[in-house]
């Protein structure tokens, strides 16, 4: 009975609840009744939450095994990130999250299939007793509440925004639309919101923040669990996503979910679940658009919920995922090598383009500064558009300095 069973062995879990935890929880779940989950000698498949797992298994311990990775970010992040030649060769199936992602993944050669997140529609759902949430937050009937619960602080320099969140492009839009809206306020909880906490003390902007405020790092006291994230976000007039990149983010479905209004930059799942009146790419259009919303008050389009519901729901998951490992060995059979993709040349070349050193540090020239505030965008549709990539891939290397 087993032999009709993928065995599999999963890793690179973080034990903390929060992201990568919620990408296997999930796979075990959608996959369940159609694998044996196993340690990993026994393994046949093994599926990591994210590649950084995989190097840390080693090269030996992998061998004839057939290897699935989640991809936690795009290609062109990981384009940047020394040891993703190696990946490449490792990994037998990259399993993307976006339409974006899934095509840098198929511009480079690699085997993707795409595979949505997934959201618990009992945990994520509007609640009747907004107006007391927002009183118990300290907020006003009256106040226009923006914020996200993304880290905007780097764990090793708390004093250092995190590039990838882009904390200071949200501090830009929540001080211009301050300035033209005094009403606004912006709600920030989660982990890790030190260098947004400081800039917006420093430049007058109301905000309130639900945690345990303290200047040591607080990574595991003020993650919140989901229920109290919902919550959360039933006191948001709108939800803003200001990443630069991204493998997700959960946010912008957890938002929708929760029946609340997004805003976000063109980056990831967000290019796939949002309309494109929802997306902004400046500070400037991002003030207009959330003045508009602050005017009008309208309440999240239905249809845009409901088509979220859909995309991230667990039987869709469960299709896609299902669909991917169909591909996969079952029982004791094992993958040749030779599967394995063969694009470590070409992210070689990629590397090598962007003046990689042997030292690993991505050497970007500051004449080459992005012009914008985000990389460069990357077609949704996969093709072979690796100038597109390249240019994004050289645009995140400065951003992360």
């Amino acid at each position: 009975m087993n032999d009709l069973l993928w065995h599999v062995h999963f890793a690179g879990g973080q034990k903390v609840a929060w992201a990568l935890d919620e990408d296997l929880r999930w796979a075990r779940e959608a996959l369940a009744g159609k694998i044996r989950e196993t340690g990993l000698p026994a393994a046949r498949i093994v599926h990591a939450a994210w590649w950084p797992a995989l190097a840390a298994i080693g090269d030996a311990a992998l061998q004839e095994k057939t290897v699935v990775c989640f991809a936690d970010n795009p290609p062109a992040l990981y384009l940047t990130q020394p040891g993703f030649e190696w990946a490449a060769r490792r990994v037998d199936l990259w399993i993307a999250r976006s339409r974006e992602a899934a095509g840098q993944f198929a511009s480079l050669g690699l085997r993707v299939a795409q595979v949505p997140y997934c959201i618990d529609p009992n945990v994520f759902r509007p609640l009747p007793d907004s107006a007391s949430i927002r009183r118990e937050c300290g907020l006003s009937n009256d106040a226009f509440v923006i914020g996200n619960f993304h880290r905007d602080s780097e764990g090793g320099n708390l004093a250092k925004p995190k590039a990838q969140k882009g904390p200071d492009i949200f501090f830009e839009i929540a001080r211009e639309l301050h300035s033209r809206l005094p009403r606004t306020v912006v709600l920030l909880a989660g982990p890790r919101r030190h260098w947004l906490r400081r800039e917006l003390e420093r430049a007058g902007v109301p905000y309130r923040f639900v945690g345990e405020a303290r200047e040591s790092d607080d990574y595991k006291i003020n993650i919140l669990d989901r229920k109290q994230l919902n919550r959360l976000y039933q006191a948001l007039d709108v939800c803003v996503i200001s990443s630069r990149w991204e493998g997700g983010p959960y946010s912008v479905i957890e938002s929708l979910f929760a029946g609340r209004p997004a805003l976000s930059t063109p980056v990831g799942m967000s290019r796939d679940a949002l309309p494109a009146d929802d997306l902004y790419r400046s500070v400037a259009e991002a003030v207009v658009l959330l003045q508009a919303q602050a005017e009008s008050r309208l309440p999240l389009d239905e249809s845009i919920r409901k088509k979220a519901l859909h995309d991230y729901s667990l039987d869709h998951m469960r299709d896609r995922l299902l669909a991917a490992y169909e591909t996969l060995p079952k029982g004791g059979v094992s993958r040749s090598s030779a599967w394995r993709s063969g694009a470590s040349a070409i992210i070689n070349q990629f590397q090598s383009r962007m003046g990689r050193s042997l030292s690993g540090k991505a050497q970007v020239s500051k004449s080459e500064r992005p012009a914008g505030i985000l990389p460069v965008e990357t077609p949704l549709a996969p093709g072979l558009d690796r100038e597109a990539l390249m240019r994004s891939a050289s645009d995140i290397a400065w951003f992360r300095g």
